[in-house]
């Protein structure tokens, strides 16, 4: 209890500053009411994967596409410089990912996909002017039937209560040195450059006004791994409050930690507004990664690796993921069974991540047939015995009937007389309103029911809360703007955990 009150003394303390009255709380993620498919979509715990080398093609994962290419013969700009490039995109895109793809990936007990794209792939939408005075300008052509693919596909996961994050993984300019963010231009040249920042912002904006009000887009990540400087949480900061302009406070758009965890992870807790933060984890490409073996990395996800993920749990407030991770070791550090270290290293990772994060994906799904790279290729990694047949959790949604309001009001009234009891013989320094726990133990337990028993027959993994922090933030803007502030409301949020937890053990 007294752990409780003491957590719930920031909430408090934050609607004290903030929420002097109702106008205040139009700002805040308050979420619409009751809890909605979308709210389910994207405050639940994301079990995911990436879809890599997709629409933003990356060749040491499939290097098809680049029969005909341009030289360098590195990036998607090569490609759509090359020959047939609307023919060998296209025949790439309806080929590489399929329905029988996402029937693989829900069997396994993922419910959510992060879905690379570059800023090009809404040619169609936006037109030639568009690309002008891009590095595109005058190859719109072969993307033009991205778009409406990708539209597409959003569609078609809802139909397996799959999860959809858009993921802008190329800018125009390029945010990072890598071929994957478009060109293979040595240098990036987005921040800072005005026309590179205009076309991000159509882009960006034409996505947001798109799948708003879409149920299952989880939301909006805004730029993959930019290169760090002194102009992009300016430009983070920006661009989110153009998006709130067309997007409510309640729908996620992440942004990339350029692996500054520390920092960017106390950006997003200081904010209001659904914000994430996402770090990307790798052990496989410095000197300091080689020098330690797969035992060694493995034992780091009890400890050090382990502590720097609760960090940035903690300052982001919960709002945290990792958008990419992977069975990958550098060889240096796998002097035995390259399967087995990959084993033993993988497996720590997820356990390490199912307790620190709210999302997590791997990269990624699949690579090139033939490719047994079972520390990148899920697929192959399943088949290698690398990674486990089965991430989801508890399979299915409860086999007992939905609890009645009966059951309910039985435990809710015994959850309320121990309250009472312990703060009678524990006075509190404020004064007690045990109706405000009342209405949050029942905002709780509905919660919990909507969440378990959510999704369709093609679903197989049980829903849970993911975002439960900021979930509960929210529940609690709204019961503040209903009911009224007061320094009490830390029943509130005792009520909804126990009403929360109390549903789970009912429900099994």
């Amino acid at each position: 209890m007294k752990a409780i009150k003491r957590m719930s003394a920031d909430f408090r303390g934050h609607f004290r500053r903030k929420t002097a009255d109702a106008k205040d709380l139009k700002a805040l993620a308050v979420p619409s009411q009751p809890l909605t498919d979308k709210d389910v979509y994207r405050y639940r715990k994301q079990r995911g994967i990436n879809l890599g080398a997709w629409f933003v093609l990356e060749k040491w994962m499939d290097d098809r596409p680049y029969s005909q290419a341009a030289a360098p013969g590195q990036s998607d700009h090569d490609v759509a410089k090359g020959e047939n490039a609307k023919e060998i995109l296209e025949k790439h895109w309806d080929s590489w990912i399929t329905e029988q793809d996402l029937i693989w990936i829900v069997d396994r007990g993922f419910n959510t996909v992060r879905l690379p794209l570059g800023y090009y792939h809404l040619y169609k939408p936006l037109g030639d002017d568009y690309l002008r005075r891009t590095d595109f300008e005058g190859l719109g052509a072969p993307f033009e039937g991205a778009w409406d693919r990708i539209v597409a596909f959003v569609a078609l996961a809802e139909k397996y209560s799959l999860g959809v994050l858009i993921d802008l993984h190329a800018a125009p300019g390029k945010q990072n040195r890598d071929a994957h963010s478009g060109t293979s231009a040595p240098e990036p040249n987005f921040l800072g450059n005005m026309r590179n920042e205009e076309v991000m912002s159509q882009c960006l904006r034409h996505i947001a006004t798109t799948f708003k009000d879409t149920p299952n887009v989880v939301g909006l990540e805004i730029l993959n791994e930019p290169v760090n400087n002194r102009g992009l949480q300016a430009w983070y900061e920006r661009t989110i409050d153009d998006l709130r302009n067309i997007v409510p406070p309640e729908f996620p758009i992440v942004i990339h930690d350029t692996w500054d965890l520390n920092w960017y992870s106390q950006l997003v807790g200081r904010r209001e507004d659904f914000v994430v933060c996402d770090h990307h984890f790798y052990r496989c490409y410095t000197a300091e990664d080689r020098a330690a073996t797969a035992y060694e990395h493995a034992g780091r996800c009890k400890a050090e690796y382990l502590w720097m993920m609760r960090d940035g749990q903690t300052k982001s407030r919960g709002s945290f993921m990792v958008g990419e991770w992977s069975a990958a070791l550098d060889p240096a550090s796998m002097p035995g069974d390259w399967n087995e270290l990959r084993r033993l290293w993988g497996r720590a990772e997820l356990e390490m991540l199912e307790q620190t994060t709210a999302s997590q994906f791997f990269w990624s799904l699949k690579k090139k047939p033939g490719d047994a790279d079972s520390g990148w290729s899920y697929m192959e990694a399943v088949e290698a015995d690398v990674m486990p047949d089965w991430v989801g959790g508890v399979v299915g949604q409860p086999t007992k009937e939905r609890p009645t309001w009966e059951v309910r009001n039985t435990e809710l009234h015994k959850a309320l007389e121990q309250h009472t009891a312990y703060w009678q013989s524990h006075p509190p320094p404020t004064p007690r309103e045990h109706w405000r726990f009342t209405d949050g133990y029942e905002r709780g337990w509905d919660d919990a029911i909507i969440f378990a028993y959510f999704g369709n027959d093609k679903a197989k993994a049980r829903t849970e809360m993911g975002y439960e922090q900021r979930w509960l933030f929210s529940v609690l803007a709204h019961h503040i703007r209903e009911k009224g502030n007061s320094q009490s409301t830390w029943e509130y949020e005792d009520g909804w955990r126990q009403g929360y937890w109390g549903a789970m053990r009912v429900i099994g």
